[in-house]
């Protein structure tokens, strides 16, 4: 075999072996790995947990999105095995992919999905757990706590600092990892997704619960069509990412052993049909502030949490005569 044979033959494969390089590098920039070990929460950590902050890192990566599957099936279709028809047609779909993030992230930049997050399992915790959480209104106007939330690798000292400055004995951090909207084919329904990376420690800095917890909610229409709303009513689209934050906010709480079938009181739909109307995640949070702020104790919140659950599901109140600080308490809370 000739020398310029054989070096035409080797330019041919590194060609081909660059064009695979190169899709393939396509197919996963963008991408964050996890890395996280687990640690399962066991019941016996109960012990160490009674009152919880929920931080959250203030620096959220921004929406990823990647609906244009179906869009491109047919043209990679026609373009065959052909490696270098194959890699154009992921440029112009990466190049689609890049508009749609820079064109759905202005839609929603007045949306702070890890505020929003921590609030959701603020409510949850306050519905479904014995902990007491700190109202998130106070860990934001702290200076100290505040300046602590960007430090990821946080020490033993860093955590006993945050318990002092908050008075809890248990911190639940949530790293957003990645959230957006996808379309993985022609034979599946584009979703929104959320996955988080959850870290319980207690003041000492020992680590109780560990994970990584991912939601996917469908979108209920095809890709383009939902495209087509988005630009017509901005507020669909934050309308899926909160509903797909709330729904990883429950599963959390869920991982934790608790029973999350009293969220159904947080539905607007719910609200409205029952008789005292009452907004639960409202009033628990007004609730939680005095209990925070030292105005009612940890139990007169606890007795008056469950009379205004009670009241929330349409239990009736108690018989004449019967009422006790407590519900006065919660009558006050609902006005």
């Amino acid at each position: 075999m000739k020398y310029s044979h054989i070096k035409a033959g080797f330019h041919q494969i590194a060609k081909k072996y660059y064009v695979c390089l190169l899709i393939s590098v396509l197919m996963f920039a963008g991408c964050k790995t996890t890395n996280t070990p687990q640690v399962l929460y066991k019941k016996e950590y109960s012990r160490y947990v009674n009152d919880v902050a929920i931080l959250y890192y203030p620096e959220s990566p921004q929406m990823d999105v990647d609906i244009r599957s179906d869009e491109m099936f047919v043209s990679r279709l026609v373009a065959g095995p052909n490696p270098i028809a194959q890699l154009f047609m992921r440029l112009a779909q990466n190049s689609a992919n890049q508009e749609d993030i820079a064109a759905l992230n202005e839609v929603i930049f007045d949306l702070n999905m890890g505020e929003v997050l921590c609030e959701r399992l603020n409510t949850k915790f306050q519905l479904c757990s014995y902990f007491h959480v700190v109202p998130q209104e106070s860990i934001v106007r702290n200076k100290t706590v505040w300046n602590l939330l960007e430090k990821r690798d946080k020490d033993s000292l860093d955590y006993e600092k945050i318990g002092i400055e908050l008075g809890v004995d248990t911190i639940l951090e949530v790293d957003i990892i990645s959230y957006g909207l996808k379309d993985p084919g022609i034979f599946s329904d584009p979703y929104a997704f959320i996955q988080l990376g959850v870290k319980m420690a207690t003041t000492q800095g020992t680590v109780i619960w560990r994970d990584v917890v991912e939601v996917k909610k469908a979108l209920g229409m095809d890709a383009q069509e939902f495209l087509d709303f988005v630009y017509t009513v901005p507020e669909y689209l934050q309308g899926h990412l909160l509903k797909v934050t709330d729904a990883v906010s429950e599963s959390c709480v869920e991982k934790l052993g608790f029973d999350t079938h009293n969220t159904y009181l947080l539905e607007e739909d719910y609200i409205k049909r029952t008789k005292y109307k009452i907004n639960i995640a409202e009033k628990l949070n007004e609730l939680n502030v005095l209990r925070h702020e030292n105005l009612i104790s940890s139990t007169d919140y606890d007795k008056t949490k469950l009379d205004l659950i009670d009241k929330a599901k349409g239990i009736k109140d108690a018989g004449p005569g019967e009422e006790t600080k407590l519900s006065a308490i919660a009558i006050q809370i609902q006005k």
